[in-house]
């Protein structure tokens, strides 16, 4: 069956050292060598792979960071709007009443002309009407300026009960 023959196994050991001394000369380092540029290259891969992570890391963070300031400033601008609104509608409203205050005044110093016209324009009606009246009562020869005169003074004591 099977049976070693001491001759064959010298020469297949002696075959296998003389290969492998071949192949450690010619095969191993080259073999080695490409193994450890690989295992340099997927090393650099790594690192590169983990640096580009935290790169977006710090970018993502700084997003955040820029994208929280552009919130503040939005609200910033926003509560600024509304302040700014809200002085404006004040302004517009204290206007409105300076202005409502103004015309008051006007329409009261207008009323307050119209009814010195009335009593004036009233003093002299009156005075007309009188000298009309003692003219035809006295039928007498008295200069129409010295009936004016006489109902003047009389009228000039009178109306302080009038302009209230």
């Amino acid at each position: 069956m099977l049976t070693i023959e001491p001759g064959l196994l010298i020469w297949t050991i002696i075959t296998f050292v003389i290969l492998l001394a071949v192949l450690g000369k010619l095969a191993w380092k080259p073999l080695l060598g490409a193994l450890e540029q690989r295992e340099t290259t997927i090393r650099e891969s790594l690192e590169k792979a983990e640096q580009a992570r935290l790169e977006a890391e710090q970018l993502m963070s700084q997003n955040q960071q820029i994208l929280a300031e552009a919130n503040r400033q939005a609200n910033r601008i926003l509560a600024q709007a509304q302040e700014e609104g809200q002085r404006l509608r004040d302004s517009l409203a204290e206007q409105a009443r300076q202005d409502s205050l103004r015309l008051r005044e006007e329409t009261r110093q207008e009323l307050e002309r119209e009814r010195q016209l009335a009593v004036q324009e009233l003093k002299r009606t009156a005075s007309d009407l009188a000298l009309a009246a003692t003219e035809r009562l006295l039928s007498t020869v008295v200069s129409s300026d010295d009936h004016r005169r006489l109902v003047d003074e009389f009228l000039d004591r009178f109306p302080d009960g009038l302009d209230g």
